[in-house]
């Protein structure tokens, strides 16, 4: 529980839980104008360009919001998810997602279909982790497409 003001008033609130996945990202610049047809495609109907190199808007029924960005400014293009990925590629750009806990089981089910299709479609290499830590999904050149959300590592 947590305290808002409104203007002169204080009411109580509740704070949702959410989780934070964040998806570093390696590709070409037409592999990101499909990724942007994907994200429209998964039900991001409320696409909005932020700024010319990203976008923000809500997944599948509102379970997931998303954020991308590419050509981003970083201290370092080097993948900073930790964990067993063996992944080593420059990160171009970077996707956030921030999952509602009250629809967690969609919300993973919408992702999953997300990097599936972007697996699909594009030859972009990806890190997928929890707060930069326990990586859950990977797309490396000698691998393919592997999911581990059950058991991240």
């Amino acid at each position: 529980m947590v305290l808002i003001t409104q203007g002169n008033k204080l009411e109580c609130g509740v704070v949702k839980m959410a989780l934070d996945m964040y998806l570093e990202i390696n590709g070409k610049q037409a592999d990101w104008e499909t990724a942007k047809k994907i994200l429209y495609e998964s039900g991001m109907p409320h696409l909005e360009a932020h700024r010319h190199n990203s976008l923000w808007g809500t997944l599948g029924d509102g379970e997931v919001f998303a954020e991308a960005e590419w050509g981003l400014p970083r201290r370092t293009r080097e993948i900073i998810a930790e964990g067993a990925h063996g992944c080593s590629f420059l990160v171009e750009g970077e996707m956030s997602f921030r999952i509602n806990n009250s629809m967690y089981d969609e919300a993973v089910a919408t992702i999953k279909a997300f990097l599936t299709a972007l697996t699909e479609r594009t030859n972009m290499l990806f890190v997928l982790s929890f707060q930069y830590e326990g990586v859950y999904a990977i797309r490396d050149k000698e691998r393919g497409f592997e999911w581990f959300w059950q058991e991240p590592r």
